[in-house]
């Protein structure tokens, strides 16, 4: 009975990952169909976005970093986001202080370094969040340190 029900299980994201292909005029083999069953098919799709009155918007994250979050802030964020997963805690420092001199706000530059921060698994020995806090006066609390269970 298990075994049948994992087949089917299969069956049904195969031929959800083959439907989708050839919505998109892919050509589709068995090998690719099945590649794509394994991993694109487990990727829920994102919530729908969300706009704050603070000018702030979530979900950051779905099971990957949000694109509609990363369109969003990506005219804000041009300093942080050109930054790679090398970037010492100084360079991200001084690039999410220079995003907020261009106009941010404590929630936006926030939101900012969260999504950077996850998409290029930075970890540094200092909280970032309190420098840059006490770097531009921003209150206590303005912004919960990121914490990526799972992320390498």
């Amino acid at each position: 009975m298990q075994k049948a029900l994992t087949f089917c299980s299969v069956a049904v994201v195969v031929a959800f990952a083959l439907g989708i292909m050839l919505l998109h005029g892919s050509k589709v083999s068995t090998a690719s169909a099945a590649t794509v069953a394994q991993t694109e098919a487990v990727v829920p799709r994102c919530q729908q976005s969300r706009y704050g009155a603070n000018g702030n918007m979530s979900p950051l994250f779905c099971i990957v970093d949000n694109p509609e979050a990363l369109r969003y802030f990506s005219p804000m964020a041009k300093l942080t986001f050109a930054l790679g997963p090398d970037a010492t805690s100084s360079e991200v420092i001084n690039a999410l202080a220079g995003d907020y001199q261009h106009g941010g706000t404590g929630p936006i530059l926030c939101s900012i370094y969260r999504l950077a921060a996850w998409r290029n698994h930075w970890a540094f020995g200092i909280s970032i969040i309190d420098t840059l806090g006490e770097r531009l006066n921003l209150p206590a609390n303005w912004c919960a340190e990121p914490s990526f269970k799972g992320a390498t």
